[in-house]
């Protein structure tokens, strides 16, 4: 007797292969996933308490959640007053890194969803030093400013000699809240 003689037991026989191994395939790599799945749940249920801990420190005694931080846009106003108050912060870094404001020129603003783009051109004279702590105190500023456009020229006062002051100019753009309408 073969299968071939009995074509129903042929079918049975590869069924029962098929169920054995999809009993293997249960057993074998499908329980090694669940396993895996379970342990990560585990390390993220782990990782949620730490955050709920840490969430859970911000907050003052008075219970009112902490203020997430500085502000990212100028407040609304009007956006002669955001511009004068750019121009200000300009100054002051300018002075705090030892840089000659030589001029600053009003670029025009921008609108943008929710927001406007004002801006200032600023022309200085610095040495290097000065101009890396200008920058650095530009990119750092709350709210975000954002330097663009930077031209360095030396002058370098004799042949083999390294230029004492640069003279650059460079764009600096922020963005001011819109009221929602």
């Amino acid at each position: 007797m073969t299968l071939t003689e009995r074509p129903a037991l042929g079918r049975a026989a590869a069924l029962a292969i098929l169920a054995a191994l999809g009993v293997l395939f249960c057993v074998g790599p499908l329980a090694a996933y669940g396993e895996w799945i379970a342990g990560n749940a585990e390390a993220l249920a782990a990782k949620a308490a730490v955050l709920q801990r840490y969430r859970l420190l911000t907050v003052p005694q008075g219970g009112a959640p902490a203020p997430v931080g500085p502000a990212l846009l100028y407040p609304d106003m009007p956006e002669s007053q955001a511009t004068a108050v750019l121009q200000e912060t300009v100054k002051t870094e300018a002075a705090k890194a030892h840089v000659q404001v030589l001029g600053l020129q009003v670029l025009r603003g921008e609108a943008a969803a929710g927001a406007t783009r004002i801006g200032v051109r600023v022309r200085a004279s610095g040495d290097i030093a000065g101009l890396r702590n200008l920058l650095y105190a530009i990119e750092s500023a709350r709210p975000v400013l954002y330097p663009d456009n930077l031209a360095i020229q030396s002058h370098v006062a004799a042949p083999g000699t390294a230029p004492a002051t640069l003279d650059f100019q460079f764009d600096i753009a922020a963005f001011k809240a819109e009221r929602a309408s």
